[in-house]
């Protein structure tokens, strides 16, 4: 049987140590908020991805020195 092999286009994706950095946290810490579902992100052979937008909104309520995300009323 042969597989189709299917590209998948990563450019609107981030990986953790990009995503670490614009969040101003350690990279284990975001791994630990995609483990415990605080955000969401996609395994790609071995590795986690983040989308852009969805990054991009996680950030703007994220307070990384409390770890919590901000109340926005």
């Amino acid at each position: 049987m042969l597989y189709k092999a299917t590209m998948i286009d990563l450019s609107n994706f981030v990986g953790v140590p990009e995503a670490a950095k614009r969040l101003g946290i350690h990279e284990e810490s975001l791994r630990r908020l995609i483990r415990i579902g605080t955000i969401p992100a996609t395994k790609i052979g071995g590795q986690w991805y983040i989308d852009k937008e969805r990054l991009n909104l996680f950030a703007a309520t994220y307070d990384r020195n409390t770890g919590k995300r901000v109340q926005i009323i």
